[in-house]
């Protein structure tokens, strides 16, 4: 058109090259010129209520409008009618009307369109029709919300003087079929029923209703053999059954799903209409809770963008693409190779999810960038990040490099190091070098790369906890283990009821202990468990000790920092002779009682202790003349309040005296030599008890 007036002018311009009355055409031409690149003008909008909650709009043009595209937005509630190549001629662009149901409506002029925005008070059921130069919006509130395509052009019949058309855009003989129905189950256990249609012409409304959710196809036809029901319940989906048939004109598609709570959305992209359900889950923390981690939100993405509903007819992809960015409310960048048309119908669907779906059927790709949505094919995006992460490369090869020392204050200068090269921090350019007599690190790197290894010594390099083991050696009789061990038994709870009084000064009370290591246990070493209240029990073996009953062998104190193990040793070594090539050599052997205790510091003033427990004794003397050595282990992991105290028992010593004495002589009469005999047998068995107790040395305390 543009290329006809600019001839049509260099026309005229030849035929008035003398004529005065040039001005005057060329004035005409422009004017014409201007007319002719609009598509229509309103020149009126009027409304009126044809009954209860139902209104009608009429928008009056000077020249029958483009087919126009329309959208549902919600919170707040509005429906968007978008009507290209046409121009606001009204003097008014706002409406206030404060009926029921709508309370405005504003014709906003966007980017050679002009868009209808119906405010409303909540979703009612919208449709719209053409005729003439004259398009008519029924808004109706008694009427479930849905949405049907807009009618326009010289296929509408006129039913009565109010209007009210129905769309004839496709003679009977060429009415949409539903060629194939099919099932399949997509990953996370998504039930997909697939419609596939002639065209995409039909309009489709997906509603629940019951406890069914049926998909109605209006003008559409059933292929031969399609009139049947689907079994899909060994699928292990929502889906149990998909029953197929006709109402008149129409299609209808019913399916039953399980009992069990599910959810379902539903899309059309070009002739296939895509039905999907999933099982929904009640609460996602107790889903967590329970153990069980249901594997779609980590596989499936998160859409979180205001819902929308498209229903659009081989409409140009790019406006589609401009609709979404203005709803998202982001700026919009589509690459020159971005073209072709597409069908779609999308109800109450995230924007974020339309996007995503319109990108994939076109092998589309998007970037955000701030606020700007670039669009392009997704092979061209790789390609050009490719190219920019080469040229990056290329940069950094360039970039110079730095010596820079740091100092290491708490850890080894080589275990830094090693922490460096195991992260790859290091680049082929750069090396690190370290010193162990001064703790210095000498690193060669580009500046942005001595940054990320600041950083990262910055976190490793701190002040490691320290942990203070204390340790009781007890070495008591029998009877008084037994006792102790009742005593910890009823002790053992946080009301301190109990209390039994034992052979000497003091009760024990109400420190808990977890397990009794009092009367007959049957294993060779034992473990136990006291509160915090060692108070109670440092008296109750002061006590003993004094009495005679218990001794305490050893009590060291050793300090040891998170995560490292410390080890106390007590004994002693038995020599023994080695003869190798005729030559005799003394060696010795460890008999020794060995505790090896490894902390970890825990949250909550906890600490989990590695306890490795080895009790070596002296044996039978062999036939060659060595000893045999007796050894007892035990290695258990534990973890307790800071404060509290482990306790390690059941490491027995035996001990047994045999004495005779006799009168010379007389002592070996018989019969009368017993008179002058005498015999002692003596059997002691004592119990090693060790109490293990772990405390945090705190920051303040370590200053003093």
């Amino acid at each position: 058109m543009f290329t006809e007036i600019c001839l049509f002018m260099k026309v005229v311009l030849r035929l008035c090259r003398f004529c005065k009355l040039s001005f005057i055409f060329l004035f005409a031409i422009v004017i014409s010129g201007n007319l002719m690149a609009k598509d229509a003008l309103l020149l009126k909008f009027d409304t009126r209520q044809l009954s209860p909650g139902k209104i009608e709009l009429k928008l009056e043009f000077d020249s029958p409008p483009s087919v126009p595209t329309a959208f549902v937005l919600k919170n707040p509630d509005r429906i968007l009618i978008d009507m290209w190549g046409v121009e606001n001629g009204t003097s008014n662009s706002n409406y206030s009307l404060g009926l029921k149901s709508l309370r405005s409506v504003d014709l906003v002029q966007v980017k050679g369109r002009l868009r209808l925005v119906a405010n409303l008070n909540r979703l009612t059921n919208y449709s719209s029709y053409a005729e003439g130069k004259n398009l008519f919006i029924i808004l109706d509130q008694n009427q479930q919300l849905s949405q049907a395509p807009i009618a326009v052009g010289s296929d509408i019949q006129v039913l009565s003087n109010q209007g009210m058309a129905s769309i004839t855009n496709a003679p009977v003989e060429k009415r949409t079929k539903v060629q194939g129905i099919d099932f399949e189950r997509a990953e996370n256990g998504i039930g997909r029923i697939k419609i596939k249609l002639s065209d995409s012409r039909s309009g489709t409304q997906v509603s629940e209703e019951g406890h069914n959710v049926v998909v109605n196809l209006t003008g559409a036809v059933l292929s031969a053999g399609l009139n049947k029901r689907l079994d899909v319940q060994d699928f292990d989906t929502p889906v149990m059954f998909i029953d197929t048939f006709s109402q008149g004109q129409n299609t209808g598609i019913l399916i039953k799903p399980s009992a069990k709570p599910y959810k379902f959305k539903s899309y059309q992209v070009g002739e296939e209409l895509i039905v999907d359900f999933w099982p929904a889950r009640k609460n996602r923390h107790s889903a967590k809770s329970s153990g069980v981690r249901n594997k779609s939100p980590s596989i499936q993405k998160q859409f979180t963008g205001e819902k929308i509903d498209l229903n659009f007819q081989n409409v140009k992809i790019r406006s589609v693409l401009q609709i979404i960015s203005e709803v998202a409310q982001k700026n919009l960048v589509v690459d020159d190779s971005v073209s072709g048309s597409i069908t779609l119908r999308l109800k109450n669907v995230p924007w974020d999810q339309a996007l995503d779906l319109v990108l994939k059927t076109r092998g589309l790709d998007k970037r955000l960038v701030g606020n700007v949505l670039l669009i392009a094919p997704a092979a061209k995006l790789a390609e050009r990040e490719r190219l920019e992460l080469e040229g990056q490369k290329q940069i950094e090869e360039l970039l110079p490099i730095e010596t820079e020392f740091i100092q290491i204050n708490y850890r080894k200068s080589s275990e830094m190091k090693a922490r460096l090269e195991e992260a790859s921090l290091v680049s082929k350019r750069g090396f690190v070098l370290a010193d162990d007599a001064t703790n210095v690190l000498m690193v060669r790197e580009t500046e942005k790369q001595l940054a990320v290894i600041r950083h990262t010594l910055a976190k490793f390099d701190v002040a490691v906890s320290q942990i203070m083991i204390e340790a009781k050696l007890v070495v008591a009789t029998s009877d008084v283990t037994k006792d102790l061990g009742v005593r910890w038994g009823l002790g053992y709870g946080a009301t301190g009821k109990y209390s039994v009084n034992g052979a000497g000064a003091g009760t024990l009370g109400a420190a808990p202990l977890a397990v009794d290591l009092g009367v007959s246990a049957k294993s060779a070493i034992r473990l136990g468990y006291i509160g915090s209240n060692g108070f109670k029990l440092s008296a109750e073996i002061s006590a003993l000790s004094t009495t005679g009953d218990a001794e305490v062998v050893s009590q060291p104190k050793i300090i040891t920092t998170n995560g490292q193990p410390a080890e106390i040793q007590s004994g002693q070594q038995l020599p023994y002779i080695v003869v190798e090539d005729g030559a005799s050599t003394v060696q010795f052997k460890d008999v020794v009682l060995s505790l090896k205790v490894t902390p970890q510091i825990a949250p909550g003033d906890l600490i989990a202790l590695e306890l490795e427990l080895t009790q070596d004794s002296i044996g039978k003397t062999l036939p060659n003349g060595e000893v045999s050595i007796n050894k007892n282990s035990l290695k258990t992991s534990v973890i307790v309040k800071d404060g509290d105290t482990i306790v390690l028992g059941g490491v027995y010593r035996n001990e047994k005296v045999n004495k005779y004495a006799k009168t010379p002589v007389l002592g070996d009469l018989p019969l009368v030599g017993a008179l002058f005999r005498q015999s002692r047998k003596a059997e002691t068995k004592a119990e090693l008890l060790i109490f293990i107790t772990p405390k945090l040395i705190r920051k303040s305390l370590s200053r003093n």
